[in-house]
């Protein structure tokens, strides 16, 4: 389901970071990601940007997705009550209630009750420590030639847990997926190769031996 706007498009600190980590080897988009900034201020830009990569497209603005649905269980009976459970991905320096706000200005029916069900802190952990730099330098000595930038992803996340407590918390996944298995993650036939387990779990040992030892 397409993720509807509740935003005017713009660039938080962490989303530019992760886009310009990304330009180099960003192809045709390279000289946006340099600085989306810019970027997402030209229409046509980020509607070819929504057609050819959906989820880079959602890191330009907070999204919502109706997930869930609900009114009567028989086809002859008007309920008379419905609800529908929306799945709303915040920017990371977002106030969550500054968008419940605006999330209830864009309803715009006081006869809908809006209730929030679950909703963690938005957090960004730092890339100046000793654990991202023991990645950093994994990764570029098992791939060398590497991009490495710190990721945003609009998927969900256990790290705001750690991150609350004020621990940095990354997710690592060192592995080299093709684009074709790439599409099947959480489908049916999800998995990778056993050569990329293997690839994936040395890096993963370079960077716990890295902290470690210290």
């Amino acid at each position: 389901m397409t993720a509807q706007e509740t935003a005017a498009p713009r660039i938080v600190p962490a989303v530019d970071a992760y886009f310009k980590g990304l330009a180099p080897n960003a192809g045709p988009w390279k000289t946006a990601f340099e600085d989306m900034g810019k970027a997402v201020q030209d229409r046509n830009t980020l509607l070819r940007l929504q057609a050819e990569s959906p989820s880079y497209a959602a890191l330009t603005r907070n999204t919502c997705s109706i997930t869930m649905l609900e009114g009567s269980n028989k086809i002859n009976v008007v309920p008379p009550e419905a609800q529908a459970q929306i799945d709303c991905r915040l920017l990371p320096d977002q106030d969550r209630d500054a968008f419940l706000r605006e999330f209830t200005a864009v309803i715009n029916d006081p006869e809908i009750r809006i209730e929030q069900i679950i909703g963690f802190t938005p957090a960004v952990s730092s890339t100046d420590n000793p654990l991202y730099r023991a990645i950093d330098a994994a990764i570029r000595r098992h791939y060398p030639g590497a991009s490495v930038a710190p990721a945003v992803q609009t998927g969900f996340t256990d790290s705001h847990w750690f991150r609350d407590l004020g621990i940095s918390s990354y997710g690592m996944n060192p592995f080299l997926i093709p684009k074709a298995e790439n599409a099947g993650t959480h489908g049916n036939n999800e998995r990778i190769s056993i050569e990329n387990i293997r690839k994936g779990t040395a890096v993963m040992f370079d960077v716990v031996r890295a902290v470690v030892s210290r």
